[in-house]
């Protein structure tokens, strides 16, 4: 976690161009388990403007009016902090009715391994994300710490920055 996927994903999802590209914009937070039923009232609370599902419990049901109010519409789905799910029956059932749209590419984020990850809900590879070179970190890191300063002239505070850099392993948000 901290290496920056959600702030990543959400520059893309908030930027105009996707706004203006997509008929729907929807972002759920997976979590820990995997709740169907939870996630699915959560896509709907961006779907629908007002409220059909509100005393439905039956998934099934809710999945119906999900699928009635996404057909024929464009749509970005994220899903923030997907855990690794063991069973793929839960994924197949939440996603049933987004599939049907015609659905060419679903992406979630993941805490695990710094991972941008479709492979578990079977939509696409993941995508790693690694840090920057030692490097190209450092530099960035003393620009951020120093700001103009010229850190030569304190070689304390600069064995401690880099003791700092080496140890965020590349990534400027690991903190």
């Amino acid at each position: 976690g901290g290496v920056g996927k959600t702030a990543l994903v959400r520059y893309v999802y908030q930027a105009k161009r996707i706004k203006d590209h997509f008929d729907l914009l929807i972002w759920v937070c997976v979590s820990t388990n995997l709740d169907v039923v939870g996630l699915t009232l959560q896509i709907l609370d961006h779907v629908c403007e007002d409220r059909p599902y509100e005393k439905e419990s039956s998934l099934n049901k809710l999945q119906e009016i999900l699928q009635e109010n996404i057909r024929n519409k464009r749509f970005l789905l994220v899903m923030d902090d997907m855990r690794e799910e063991k069973d793929r029956g839960g994924w197949i059932k939440l996603l049933a009715p987004l599939k049907s749209n015609k659905v060419k590419r679903l992406h979630g984020t993941s805490n695990n391994q710094n991972k941008i990850s479709g492979k578990m809900i079977g939509t696409m590879d993941e995508i790693t994300l690694s840090g920057l070179d030692e490097k190209e970190f450092w530099l960035f890191f003393k620009a951020c710490a120093f700001r103009n300063d010229n850190c030569e002239h304190h070689p304390s505070l600069q064995y401690i920055g880099k003791q700092i850099a080496k140890a965020l392993k590349g990534f400027p948000l690991a903190l």
